[in-house]
């Protein structure tokens, strides 16, 4: 190329880059420049037609289909495991509900036995929170145990389990029940009193009555029939109720203290404000442990009785003895309705999500599509 050639081209690029002509032709081709920039370049009829000709056709949008070699081995896969995982779980469950029947069939024995002989009464009891069974006695020897120490704070809770002949002396005795719990001081919290139309009925009665009173309670209550069960456990509360009370004290001093050094007038007002705040939370906790020791000393002084009449024609439940292949069956068909309901819940939670992920996509992919299309016609 000539040294005329590369000034020529020099100065084209300097035009294209907008600079200001300086010879005639200069201003020419800056003309020319200006005319093609401003001019609309249009394809021929002949062109676009082969463009579009030679163009794939639009394909409709669909979402993609999982392979159906995946789906005959994932489907399957899962099933298999999910019975497997219901099938292990029901062996497992079987063999640890075995030891449960047979102590429900050594109680359906005994409960057979106080049918036929005279009922036991309980014997005495001492401890924290120790159920004691009953012992061996005749009707007319029945005593109640002697629960609890005199010197000592203690919550006493009973139960009892009295068979009556029939249904009206089913009712005399609710009454007499309730009777006995205010001559002695107490109460009768709650008594439900049933007579289905089979026949036989049952009377479930919640009493609270002095702590003191509760061997006198015990003995008059077994007195009104014949005495299937009685528990007794006793909880000592002493040491609970001194560190309540050693809690109060020390509150107390704190509070004392407090009001002593917010009556100095030379205290300055920032320290004002913070002994103020401390009067407050010790107050309050004062009042909570106050409430506390309040509610020890109730359950110390009130024992709670409760009282099961039934007559001889009360319902026994029946229960179904499964072997242990049914309960295999049994415990593996309610795993396999949990695994079901989990799977459920989890397509109630993830689909709104998966619907609105396959929303965003379709939308994207129709975008893109039409930005295509849009170029071909252009």
């Amino acid at each position: 190329m000539s040294a005329n050639s590369g000034i020529v081209g020099e100065r084209l690029e300097a035009l294209l880059r907008g600079d200001a002509p300086r010879t005639q032709e200069e201003s020419a081709r800056s003309a020319l420049l200006s005319e093609l920039r401003a001019a609309t370049l249009h394809a021929p009829e002949a062109l676009r037609e082969r463009v579009l000709a030679a163009a794939p056709a639009p394909r409709r949008i669909s979402l993609p289909r999982p392979s159906r070699r995946l789906a005959l081995v994932v489907v399957p896969a899962a099933l298999g495991f999910a019975v497997a995982a219901a099938l292990v779980h029901g062996f497992a469950g079987s063999g640890t509900k075995t030891a449960q029947h047979g102590a429900v069939a050594q109680t359906e024995q005994t409960l057979r036995a106080a049918k036929a002989q005279p009922p036991s009464v309980g014997a005495a009891s001492s401890g924290s929170g120790t159920a004691v069974p009953s012992a061996t006695a005749s009707p007319q020897t029945q005593l109640a145990p002697s629960v609890g120490s005199g010197g000592r704070l203690q919550h006493t809770e009973a139960s009892l389990q009295v068979r009556v002949p029939d249904v009206s002396r089913l009712s005399a005795a609710t009454s007499a029940a309730t009777r006995i719990a205010t001559s002695l001081g107490g109460y009768a919290q709650s008594v439900v009193y049933r007579t289905p139309q089979g026949g036989g009925g049952a009377s479930y009665i919640e009493l609270r009555v002095p702590a003191q009173n509760v061997r006198t309670a015990l003995a008059r209550l077994s007195a009104l029939g014949s005495l299937v069960s009685q528990q007794v456990s006793v909880q000592d509360l002493q040491h609970d109720f001194a560190v309540e009370s050693a809690q109060i004290a020390q509150l107390r001093r704190r509070v004392a203290a407090l009001q002593a050094a917010l009556r100095n007038p030379a205290l300055p007002d920032a320290q004002r404000v913070l002994l103020q705040i401390k009067l407050a939370e010790s107050k309050r906790a004062l009042a909570q442990r106050l409430h506390a020791r309040t509610g020890t000393v109730a359950s110390g002084t009130t024992a709670r009785i409760s009282l099961v009449l039934s007559t001889e024609k009360s319902i026994v439940p029946v229960v179904h003895h499964r072997g242990r292949l049914g309960r295999m069956l049994h415990s593996a068909v309610g795993f396999l309705g949990l695994e079901g309901t989990i799977v459920l819940y989890a397509l109630i939670v993830a689909g709104p999500l998966v619907l609105a992920a396959v929303a965003v996509w379709g939308l994207a992919r129709l975008r893109r599509r039409r930005e295509e299309q849009r170029l071909l016609t252009a």
